[in-house]
């Protein structure tokens, strides 16, 4: 039995079918949790998940398929549940392999990124487009002080012939590992034979795109969740560091940005800490190998009897589930 503080205590666990949680009678918070039990339930496919909403099955489910929302909303007794989030799903440029060692072709397919088309139909509008920074809830976050990035085939074209890589073909390996992962690869390969680029694009199960290759692909998308600034770098941009998708520790000026890196964890002055960080970013925002075009929302449903939801910046879906599911209740 599993010993804590929580609203809840396990009563049962079925791997890969449900869990069954029942109140905690000595709960330290007055008052809460309201539920006598919560059933977590998991499901095969998302259809199964949507279908169990819809009759009454469950009372509330997380990631609504973005095609089914318009189903979900038609229904009297059901309500979608949005989030904004910091959510991203890149296309990473490995900026130590050939075409990309050249800061040009980087800079070149940052602009072929249709960004609003992107969100428009990648993430069937439940997002908003991004300028190549990530972390937009960090409160240091500069990716709108930078000149909004737009989509620009032509000056792409030029640069891309500066660089001498004119008529380009390209793979991009991607994944359904993710909502918008393929959906975003296939506009930008759309969008960027306007640019004279051809993008074939690979889609892989994700046991192949994340399997022994993960690291070493030139062209790829990938997926993250929110986190702030430092730690997303530390994650993803540092040497050493365990998904660093765009070899970022292998460009030329690198060494400057893990400088910054280690003056900024060691800042304890927040104006002072977050210019350093604005630094790190400009580097990132000139020069990096992360096209990131939008952050999506989370999009969840509940019934309408189920009330207490409060709309936050979604890192947990549903509220951080109802706060552990003691602030919501029936109504």
């Amino acid at each position: 039995h599993t010993i804590g503080t929580g609203p809840f205590k396990l009563k049962s666990f079925t791997p890969g079918r449900q869990s069954v949680h029942v109140k905690n009678e000595n709960y330290w918070r007055d008052g809460q949790p309201y539920f006598d039990q919560v059933v977590i339930t998991n499901f095969p496919d998302d259809s199964a998940k949507v279908n169990a909403l819809l009759g009454g099955q469950i009372d509330a489910m997380t990631d609504v398929p973005f095609a089914q929302v318009p189903v979900v909303r038609r229904r009297n007794n059901l309500k979608i549940f949005i989030s904004q989030t910091g959510a991203w799903t890149p296309l990473c440029m490995a900026v130590d392999q050939a075409p990309f060692t050249d800061v040009r072709v980087r800079r070149a397919f940052r602009l072929l990124a249709n960004r609003p088309q992107m969100v428009a139909q990648g993430l069937s509008g439940a997002g908003r487009i991004a300028n190549d920074i990530y972390s937009p809830f960090d409160p240091a976050y500069a990716g709108d002080d930078f000149p909004q990035r737009k989509y620009d085939p032509e000056q792409a074209r030029s640069l891309l012939k500066a660089a001498n890589q004119e008529n380009l073909t390209i793979d991009l390996i991607t994944s359904p590992a993710d909502t918008g992962m393929v959906e975003g690869a296939t506009i930008f390969a759309e969008n960027a034979r306007a640019g004279g680029v051809r993008v074939n694009v690979k889609n892989v199960p994700g046991g192949e795109l994340y399997g022994p290759q993960y690291l070493k692909w030139t062209f790829s998308a990938d997926y993250w969740g929110t986190r702030s600034y430092l730690p997303q770098a530390a994650f993803g941009s540092l040497a050493g560091a365990a998904f660093n998708e765009t070899h970022w520790d292998k460009y030329p000026n690198y060494p400057r940005f893990a400088r910054l890196y280690r003056q900024a964890v060691a800042t304890v002055d927040a104006k002072k800490r977050a210019q350093i960080i604005r630094d790190m970013q400009k580097m990132e925002y000139d020069d990096g190998g992360h096209i990131i075009w939008g952050f999506k929302n989370l999009t969840d449903a509940h019934s309408t009897k189920v009330g207490g939801f409060k709309v936050d910046r979604g890192t947990l879906n549903l509220n951080k589930y109802g706060n552990g599911f003691r602030t919501i209740y029936f109504v």
